[in-house]
């Protein structure tokens, strides 16, 4: 087997370690939510490998939509627009500079054209395993769903950031996880919609089909809270951490590779192996089982619904059977904020119909042919089939004007 060429990139382990790889610097800051969790966010200094003007190489291939003179621009005085970056299901704010190619790093990319880079990390995660009360070695620390994502995280790092910069809005751009606490948060917060100016949705996650594989698609669909019996009620997945360290990363690239083709029929095949290399090792870090049942829960329903504290002891339905209580539904129609999204044709995690028929006016949607989930991460061609179309969004709903 031909071992690729490994990238310094690969052993660096942590947000400092990648920023310094890359030359550039950063700030760390603890939002502090209303439940008294303290998030870590991540903000890049100014550039000074700054992009001047440069030719677009926006093209109109796979855009489905393009409907932004129906939204109005909005003016920043004097200042440089905020972006506010947020990760996936189990990750940290080290995926945004962990390409192998330093301008296919999101975070990187819009910093050096201008603007002002925030990374969010989920509470749970690494970075974010503080409270003021409760320990991470209890329970009641990761007593929390994507309920609390939105209701408390969302919203507490927006306003931190907007408090820090003085910015009266920011734009929101979430990959997978990430777009579903937007979705759910913006739907039942209409002062966060005044908030964000524009929210970029990236492999966007609300109604998840489910699994690939029958057998284990109809088991989590028939009975979500099971996996309380086999996961515990704290961490989800903390051994993969574990063996993560000790197996060799080519291995473990192909372990990788093999599970998400079992469970979600990806091919992984328009990531180069190097990148693997290096973007496998910063796909776990902790959450809680609670919101990986919850996920279960949205996908046994088909509704992008609230944590259900109370489901049915029946895991399954019959003719006869009586609906005692109804989980509520994020109201995602009624977001207005501007919503972009983009999805691959090869996304087994996004149901495109079933997600837009839940939204209001879209003001943007692209398809990429034959992309799969992670590729909006890591995948070869990012700063040419994406990024030029974001900067597209942010120049519109980011219009400068002197004071």
């Amino acid at each position: 087997m031909k071992i690729p060429h490994v990238s310094p990139l690969e052993f660096a382990s942590t947000f400092e370690e990648m920023a310094s790889y890359w030359g550039y610097e950063y700030e760390e800051h603890f939002a502090h939510t209303k439940d008294d969790y303290l998030l870590c966010l991540h903000r890049m200094k100014e550039s000074d490998k700054m992009v001047e003007k440069e030719p677009s190489l926006r093209t109109k291939k796979g855009v489905v939509l393009d409907n932004l003179e129906g939204f109005s621009k909005n003016e920043q005085v004097g200042q440089r627009p905020v972006v506010l970056l947020y990760h996936g299901l189990t990750l940290t704010s080290e995926v945004w500079i962990s390409n192998i190619e330093e301008e296919r790093n999101l975070a990187l990319f819009l910093v050096n054209r201008g603007y002002d880079v925030w990374m969010g990390n989920a509470r749970g995660n690494k970075y974010s395993q503080s409270h003021l009360t409760k320990n991470p070695k209890d329970d009641d620390f990761w007593e929390f769903s994507i309920d609390e994502f939105a209701i408390f995280d969302l919203p507490g790092t927006v306003d931190y950031i907007l408090k820090e910069t003085g910015a009266l809005n920011l734009t929101y751009v979430g990959f997978s996880q990430g777009t579903a606490q937007a979705f759910a948060g913006l739907s039942i917060n209409p002062e966060l919609n005044k908030k964000i100016n524009l929210f970029i949705a990236m492999a966007p996650a609300a109604t998840p089909k489910g699994f690939s594989h029958p057998l284990l698609d109809g088991f989590i669909k028939a009975a979500p809270s099971l996996i309380y019996i086999l996961l515990g009620r704290k961490i989800f997945l903390k051994s993969v951490i574990f063996w993560q360290r000790i197996i060799n990363p080519v291995v473990f690239v192909k372990l990788i590779d093999g599970a998400v083709g079992f469970l979600f029929g990806w091919h992984c095949k328009n990531m180069e192996e190097q990148q693997k290399l290096v973007s496998y090792q910063h796909l776990f870090s902790m959450t809680s089982v609670k919101s990986i049942v919850h996920w279960f829960q949205i996908i046994s329903s088909g509704r992008f619904q609230m944590y259900d504290e109370t489901p049915s002891r029946l895991p399954w339905s019959t003719i006869n059977t009586v609906i005692d209580h109804l989980p509520a539904k994020f109201p995602t129609k009624q977001i207005t904020t501007p919503i972009a999204l983009f999805y691959g044709s090869a996304d087994t995690l996004v149901d495109y119909d079933t997600l837009t028929a839940h939204l209001p006016k879209l003001a943007f949607v692209k398809n990429i042919k034959g992309w799969e989930h992670m590729d909006f991460l890591w995948a070869n061609g990012l700063e040419k089939k994406v990024y030029p179309d974001i900067i597209y969004l942010l120049t519109h709903f980011n219009i400068q004007i002197q004071s």
